[in-house]
């Protein structure tokens, strides 16, 4: 069972055995940060930022004549996400830090990095939905790789556990995703997502929403 699986890596509490657990079931990623159907989709571990940086992973989706491009930040499962005193913790910050300078380096370089991510994508995709053979494309025609295809780039952290989150500190959360696109998520998201692949396997002739998720609730 894969929610149970999961359960017993976030117990470790550590970013490492979380990481294994999803690149050997990248799927759980790709449901994670997938709030539509998409055609093409592809999940990367340790894809670099040019020299200086490298993400946790990257979901990628196209849909219509857009390529969705999530890229995630990991941090421990047992971390504080919000101090006493309201405000970020010292490792909230410090992923926020990170984000930006993703994000800042993403727009100065993205052409590199559309090429950069189609390659990686041919070569070092987890999923291998796709055959691998021809560069990434969506149903439009458009190639991750062409500077002229629509992207709509987000920043994910996952840090810390739902079971620490009061209202309050969801609030605070949200207070700091004022960087475009940025999200802050539990590793509980993943968790839901797990159990979502349990259901269904365990009853493939019902219809579930492999999305659903209460993460935000």
């Amino acid at each position: 069972m894969l929610e149970k699986e999961l359960l017993i890596a976030l117990d470790q509490k550590g970013e490492r055995i979380a990481t294994k657990f999803l690149k050997e079931h990248p799927e759980i990623l790709t449901y994670s940060f997938n709030w539509t159907a998409g055609h093409s989709m592809y999940v990367l571990n340790e894809f670099p930022i040019g020299s200086r940086y490298r993400t946790d992973f990257v979901v990628l989706l196209s849909y219509s004549g857009t390529w969705e491009i999530n890229f995630i930040e990991l941090e421990n499962t047992d971390d504080m996400v919000i101090t006493q005193a309201g405000k970020p913790s010292q490792r909230l910050n410090s992923a926020i830090s990170q984000i930006n300078d993703w994000q800042e380096y993403i727009e100065r370089n993205r052409p590199t990095i559309q090429k950069d991510l189609s390659d990686w994508c041919m070569k070092k995709d987890l999923l291998k939905w796709s055959k691998g053979e021809e560069p990434p494309s969506n149903f439009s025609g458009d190639e991750l790789k062409d500077p002229d295809s629509f992207l709509n780039i987000k920043y994910h952290i996952v840090i810390g556990r739902r079971q620490n989150i009061t209202k309050e500190v969801r609030r605070k959360m949200n207070q700091n995703t004022r960087i475009a696109d940025l999200s802050i998520h539990t590793f509980d998201r993943f968790v839901d997502i797990a159990r979502n692949f349990d259901n269904h396997h365990a009853s493939p002739e019902k219809s579930i929403d492999l999305t659903e998720t209460n993460e935000d609730v």
